[in-house]
């Protein structure tokens, strides 16, 4: 098997993991719901984050070669991955708390476009046809999935048209980090990073009118509803999937893993659909059948520069 062949299975079930997060994640919003008697907003969102990416990193720091190659360019890219992909996170969730999950699908999802605009913008090259057709069908795929998303902008969608931008910039950041340093060490930093910047963000969150208090979330932790989805998501979409994501990315042109990336929502619908959380639809078949072609399309076009 080919190291592209390799990046492409390892990225595929990178997707396959984050399509479990919604679920896990799911599980614990609800089990904070139920603890608090309301919603806790982004204090739990933040809470979430954080216990999450500490765990991940004393995990992934078990392995001595992480530590090993830690290096100041580690820490510093480390920290890089690390603030995009909290503010990334903040950003879409502050953006759910006021509108629809498909709404928020496909608005996160334009992170492919923005990732193939930077990515033309810094190379000062045009895309080519195969990878823009797979960057409007994984695009529209992923935003329709789940049927058309009713859109009236406000503060909450711009909200998540951030987060995708800067998903998208941490797509390509994380292809020139990796692509410098160990990708191992720099996902151990990264993850300490995302825990740094949530500890900081955390009393901040807390502070907001309706969060719940220090008492309130320290009961949080104690709940087994709150806290087994949480390490389930550390140890399967946080450790194995960031791993992989870092170490495998850098194999393929940073718009090719976005559009592999934006499959993701079709084993959430799959998986939320066999716990009961849905029922399959036409708009999964629309949606799904566009992020297939898309990425056989742009899979195509990268056949055709080898040849």
């Amino acid at each position: 098997m080919t190291r592209r062949a390799r990046a492409i299975l390892a990225l595929l079930a990178v997707t396959i993991l984050w399509g479990c997060t919604f679920v896990w994640m799911k599980q614990s919003l609800n089990a904070a719901e139920r603890v608090l008697g309301r919603q806790g907003g982004s204090a739990v969102i933040t809470l979430y984050v954080g216990v999450r990416f500490f765990l991940a990193a004393i995990v992934l720091a078990l392995w001595p070669r992480t530590r090993r190659a830690l290096d100041r360019g580690s820490w510093l890219g480390g920290a890089i991955l690390g603030a995009l992909l909290f503010a990334g996170f903040l950003l879409q969730m502050l953006g759910l708390e006021d509108i629809s999950p498909s709404v928020s699908a496909f608005l996160t999802s334009l992170y492919v476009i923005f990732a193939a605009i930077l990515s033309a913008w810094m190379h000062r090259a045009r895309p080519h046809l195969p990878f823009m057709i797979g960057v409007a069908l994984a695009t529209f795929g992923a935003g329709f999935i789940e049927g058309p998303p009713h859109l009236t902008f406000g503060p909450a969608e711009w909200l998540t048209v951030a987060s995708a931008f800067i998903f998208g910039l941490h797509i390509l950041a994380t292809d020139r980090i990796t692509k410098a340093h160990d990708p191992l060490s720099v996902t151990l930093a990264m993850f300490v990073c995302t825990a740094a910047f949530a500890v900081v963000a955390l009393p901040m969150a807390m502070a907001r009118p309706g969060s719940p208090s220090l008492a309130e979330m320290s009961a949080l932790l104690r709940d087994a509803g709150f806290v087994l989805p949480l390490l389930l998501s550390t140890l399967f979409a946080t450790v194995l999937a960031l791993t992989l994501m870092n170490q495998f990315q850098r194999e393929l042109d940073p718009v090719r893993a976005a559009i592999l990336f934006a499959l993701e929502p079709i084993w959430t619908t799959l998986i939320a659909m066999l716990l009961g959380f849905g029922r399959p639809g036409f708009w999964l078949w629309v949606g799904g059948g566009a992020l297939v072609v898309g990425n056989l399309i742009a899979e195509w076009g990268v056949a055709m520069d080898e040849s």
